[in-house]
């Protein structure tokens, strides 16, 4: 959740540099931006809640898999993830490292390093 904060500063700098009489208007498009999230979670819910979760359905032993079975939460959470990673790889890191300036470059991998590491500290001390 705390990745809302930047998203939402994004969102509404621009707007207040294009039209710096209307400082509702920024507030208020940053504000919409925010409700897309809690919108799809719950179109998700909608959509997933009937889903099988791990050891419920799906093939033991030699089985064929069923649609039930690929169709599971995992995943579809493993399919989205893929989705964010590919867009990470093929979209923003090429953008960021286009508008790298002057000593830009170490805080550049500096960032994707430190990235990193929160992601392996929290994938390896967060229970599960």
């Amino acid at each position: 959740m705390i990745h809302n904060i930047p998203e939402g500063i994004a969102i509404a700098i621009p707007c207040l540099a294009a039209r710096p009489d209307y400082p509702c208007l920024s507030f208020l498009l940053a504000s919409f931006s925010g409700l897309a999230e809690p919108f799809g979670a719950f179109v998700a819910l909608l959509f997933l809640r009937r889903l099988p979760v791990g050891g419920q359905e799906g093939s033991e032993g030699g089985e064929d898999l069923d649609a039930g079975s690929m169709l599971s939460l995992e995943n579809v959470l493993a399919f989205v993830a893929g989705i964010m990673i590919a867009v990470s790889i093929c979209e923003l890191f090429p953008e960021a490292k286009r508008h790298i300036r002057g000593a830009g470059k170490m805080y550049y991998y500096t960032g994707i390093i430190c990235g990193i590491v929160v992601m392996v500290v929290t994938e390896l001390y967060l229970p599960s």
